[in-house]
């Protein structure tokens, strides 16, 4: 089965313990997390309040588990990056920066996406799970 890549808004969506998340993630053997959404994750969590601390304590123990790996971006992630960049701009289907790196990440590695975001639908070669 392949991996999970789980987007931001997922991330946040689960440790808000919202059960829909929950349960399909529970269905994947393996997931896995892009440094990018870690970046974006973390840029939201602000480590000088209470809530920031708890939500990063809370990231770190998610992400100690042996089932969960985190993806960074390498050379290969950069070309899948760029292939879907010219593709959108041909297109005419912009998408946000941060998500051309997720998406890519997610190529890369032959896993399936899990976003609330449906612009991702725009990208060719992803495979998708959208939650609304």
């Amino acid at each position: 089965m392949k991996p999970l890549l789980l987007d931001t808004n997922v991330l946040i969506r689960l440790f808000r313990s919202d059960s829909k998340i929950a349960d399909i993630i529970s269905a994947y053997e393996r997931i896995v997390v892009p440094s990018v959404v870690l970046g974006e994750f973390k840029a939201g969590a602000d480590p000088t309040k209470t809530c920031g601390r708890r939500q990063l304590e809370v990231l770190e123990s998610f992400l100690d588990s042996p089932s969960v790996g985190i993806i960074p971006v390498t050379e290969d992630i950069a070309s899948v990056y760029a292939r879907i960049f010219r593709v959108l701009k041909a297109n005419g289907t912009p998408v946000p920066q941060n998500d051309m790196w997720i998406a890519a990440c997610a190529v890369d590695v032959g896993a399936t996406l899990i976003s609330s975001d449906a612009h991702f639908a725009s990208i060719p070669l992803l495979d998708m799970h959208i939650v609304e």
